[in-house]
């Protein structure tokens, strides 16, 4: 399984929002912001497994799934296409009618209601274009999220240098995830 994953088109917390949580008011360090706010975003979509502003997705599988399948990186807006590849390296849409999308769970999943086609390439046949996120502005974004990221930016902008992990336990950002995060069963 690979996923490939564009770059959301905005962040969820805003320049502004993190300067005045930073209590900054001068604009010399805007651009080391915004870096911490795009790092602090990465590292709380890693922390939970979501996608916090929309973003489109491509997910590669060599076989499918014996049961329904789960996508990552939720929560799911929608399933464009699913494009199943021959031996040739061309694709062949796979009609929507063939399989059924559950947008409402956590995550949001594919069950195929007919038998469907055997990819020809044994490596990446089938291709999976999804939508992810809670939607394309900060204010769609959990306010937990958004005040765990906020978080993460201060603690990032007084702490250089630390790690990921260490980020989020230090900060306080830890709590505001927790409620979202994914648990795995093993």
């Amino acid at each position: 399984m690979n996923l490939i994953e564009d770059m959301p088109e905005s962040e969820p917390v805003t320049l502004e929002d993190a300067k005045a949580h930073l209590r900054i008011t001068h604009d010399a360090d805007d651009d080391a912001i915004a870096a911490l706010i795009r790092t602090a975003r990465q590292i709380c979509e890693e922390h939970t497994g979501l996608a916090l502003i929309t973003r489109d997705c491509r997910l590669y599988l060599d076989a499918w799934p014996k049961h329904a399948l789960s996508l990552p990186k939720p929560p799911l807006v929608h399933v464009a296409a699913v494009n199943v590849y021959d031996a040739d390296g061309d694709a062949a849409v796979f009609p929507a009618a063939s399989y059924a999308v559950d947008t409402a769970g956590r995550p949001g999943r594919i069950e195929m209601t007919g038998a469907p086609p055997r990819p020809g390439q044994p490596l990446s046949g089938i291709e999976i274009e999804f939508s992810a996120g809670f939607g394309d502005t900060p204010d769609d974004v959990p306010s937990s999220l958004r005040e765990g990221i906020k978080r993460l930016v201060a603690h990032l902008y007084m702490n250089r240098g630390d790690a990921a992990e260490a980020a989020i336990r230090n900060s306080g950002a830890a709590p505001l995830f927790a409620g979202h995060r994914r648990m795995r069963l093993s």
